[in-house]
């Protein structure tokens, strides 16, 4: 079905890009002047010239293009014609067509630029490289240099030898200096470019060893001996130092009753007959107030760490750090543990609770909520849940708003009227703006169709058609 338009379409000297004319297989039986056809039968593009009442001599063929028999590119006024590598000239297939290039008046003759191809600057042991028939080079591969190895002593009295490896990557390379009871040095250069220096034989270092920005591994079963004692956070650590470090460390001793101070351990009780050193850890068992402290009570679950030690019998509450206390049944009002799950009561549907390892996933089931049968709400009683933003003035919040207050804050409203017959239909929606959606239809087929909407003023809008229409406007406030 085709989009009508009952007004005239003002393009303003746009361009109308990828246009179809409309395709018959024989000429119309009426027409007015301007319109434009293409017979599909003959293959011809015609247009009406307007003949008033209609005859179908009225239908003129445009002429056809019986084909171009030459072409020529010549210069003009001493200006050469180009033709640059992004434009090209073709033609289809036919006779008696020649084509003519020509130099201009003013020109010695036509010229043929040729690309350029550059070779790397730079030296190259070999190098090959390949011409085209018009001389110019097509391909060129640099050479390589060879490995080189040079010795040399230095200005200095200590007689110090220059070992230098090639730099390039790809080959291994590598030098060794011996000495005359065969313990060795090697440098060597692998093939991705990478240094190594190794030692062959067991080396003493009389002075200090510095490594520069590097790690110092041992890939065998070796140990680092001889570590000084600690003194700077950066020192390597020795075996004395690290057990006088663990000294006094974390100790798990069992569980134990909290209400008598009963430990695993038979026989012993840390409340009147167990000596605490540094680091003593309790978990309990039994629920009671340590060490028959009130303030203190200790529940299932609740740990207790010694930070102080005490001989046999001289324990107290103050020797202990409680870890995690009060970890019993959440309420309304206590933090605590606590289990979260699906409201059952009616008013309270809608939140949906899933669990995974543990962890519980709140949101809202809005497809678990009952349906709204009403056709219109009663806006005194129903409300909308709102998060409300003031900008800092006050905590942000959740709250409601009734229906009809919603509507109102969104400003939302609607007009829709009909007009039978006329060019001009006037539409009085009292909406108050100017931001207002028009659409208009067809009131008999109901088909949506294309007009002039002109809007008056704040109240009111303006339909024109080009002829007589039964249309139906509806306007929506932005």
């Amino acid at each position: 079905m085709a989009i009508n338009f009952l007004d005239n379409i003002q393009l303003n000297q746009n361009q109308i890009l990828g246009a179809r004319i409309e395709n018959v297989t024989s000429d119309p039986t009426s027409a007015n002047g301007g319109d434009i056809i293409f017979n599909s039968t003959t293959g011809t593009l015609k247009y009406y010239d307007g003949t008033s009442p209609f005859s179908s001599s009225g239908w003129i063929s445009l002429t056809t293009n019986t084909g171009m028999t030459s072409w020529t590119l010549a210069a003009d006024s001493g200006n050469s014609e180009t033709i640059s590598n992004s434009m090209e000239v073709g033609f289809t297939g036919g006779t008696g067509i020649s084509t003519t290039i020509s130099a201009g008046a003013y020109d010695s003759g036509v010229s043929i630029a040729l690309d350029n191809t550059a070779v790397t600057a730079g030296s190259y042991t070999t190098a090959n490289i390949t011409v085209d028939a018009q001389g110019r080079i097509t391909s060129a591969a640099s050479g390589t240099s060879g490995d080189t190895y040079s010795l040399a002593t230095s200005s200095s009295s200590q007689g110090v030898v220059e070992i230098l490896l090639d730099a390039s990557t790809g080959t291994d390379t590598s030098v060794t200096l011996e000495e005359a009871n065969s313990s060795s040095v090697q440098i060597a250069r692998d093939a991705s470019g990478n240094i190594e220096f190794s030692l062959r034989n067991n080396v003493t270092v009389p002075g200090d060893l510095t490594v520069g920005g590097g790690d110092i591994s041992l890939t065998g079963t070796g140990r680092i001996q001889g570590v000084d004692t600690v003194t700077a956070a950066t020192d390597a650590a020795n075996k004395q130092y690290v057990d006088n470090a663990v000294v006094g460390g974390f100790t798990v001793k069992g569980g134990f009753n909290a209400n008598t101070g009963t430990t695993a351990v038979a026989g012993t009780d840390l409340y009147t007959n167990t000596a605490v050193a540094v680091g003593d850890y309790y978990i309990v068992t039994t629920a009671g107030n340590f060490f028959g402290n009130t303030a203190t009570p200790l529940t299932p679950g609740d740990s207790v760490l010694a930070q102080t030690a005490a001989a046999s019998g001289n324990a107290q509450e103050s020797n202990f750090a409680v870890i995690q206390s009060d970890t019993d049944l959440a309420t309304l009002t206590t933090v605590g543990l606590g289990n979260v799950n699906e409201a059952s009561t009616p008013d309270l549907y809608g939140i949906d609770v899933q669990y995974s390892s543990g962890t519980a996933s709140v949101g809202v089931d809005i497809d678990g909520l009952n349906s709204y049968a009403s056709a219109e709400p009663d806006h005194s009683s129903d409300y909308f849940m709102i998060y409300a933003s003031n900008n800092g003035s006050m905590m942000d919040e959740n709250m409601k708003i009734s229906v009809s207050s919603l509507k109102s804050q969104l400003g939302i409203g609607t007009f829709a009227g009909t007009s039978s017959s006329g060019t001009s239909h006037v539409f009085t929606h009292n909406l108050g703006t100017y931001d207002v959606i028009v659409q208009v239809f067809d009131n008999s087929t109901k088909e949506t169709v294309y007009a002039s909407v002109d809007r008056n003023s704040t109240s009111q809008v303006t339909v024109t058609t080009a002829t007589s229409s039964n249309i139906r406007c509806v306007i929506t406030k932005c």
